[in-house]
């Protein structure tokens, strides 16, 4: 089992980065992710909380051996968000389900204001990812490409939300100047 853990922090209010994230995909960073379905979303009407579950197909460079034996290149993962807009939360879980019986990718998310400087926001983001088969060995090197494989997912879509983050700055600023004239 590999363990993998990242902090960031991103210099935009929560409410922002916030609406970045729903805003991520699709995103020439993260060319990966071919698409996003919402299967459920309700908003909590005493707390305000919005509960979404979605379902993102992502599509990985593999070696054409891995395609022929595993059927394809294109995975799903499941995820389950919330956004509590009171305590300025915004939690996200994602599991792989596609060749989980091979690999196991669980991932958690956080985003909340910084403690230090409620003007940024505060990114953790943490992942067990966890090979089965008969042959450790083989196991374990799965699982180290995997773990750097996500590594390198993760920067990307850490500069992939700075890149909408940017967009939406602009059109803030562009809505002002409209306003204005």
């Amino acid at each position: 089992m590999r363990l993998f853990e990242a902090v960031h922090v991103f210099k935009y209010d929560w409410e922002t980065v916030s609406l970045a994230n729903w805003r991520k995909y699709p995103n020439e960073k993260t060319p990966h992710v071919r698409h996003v379905e919402v299967l459920n979303q309700e908003v909590d009407a005493e707390t305000g909380v919005l509960r979404t579950e979605r379902l993102i197909m992502v599509q990985q460079s593999v070696p054409a051996l891995i395609r022929r034996l595993l059927g394809g290149d294109a995975s799903y993962v499941l995820e389950y968000s919330e956004v509590d807009p009171q305590n300025k939360t915004l939690v996200m879980q994602s599991q792989n389900l596609t060749y989980s019986n091979l690999l196991s990718v669980g991932e958690h998310i956080v985003f909340q204001p910084d403690a230090e400087n409620p003007a940024h926001t505060v990114f953790t983001q943490s992942a067990q990812l966890k090979a089965s088969g008969a042959m450790f060995r083989l196991a374990s090197k799965l699982e180290d490409i995997s773990w750097n494989r996500f590594n390198d997912n993760a920067h990307i879509g850490k500069l992939g939300l700075e890149q909408v983050l940017s967009k939406i700055l602009a059109e803030r600023k562009a809505m002002t100047q409209n306003m204005n004239a």
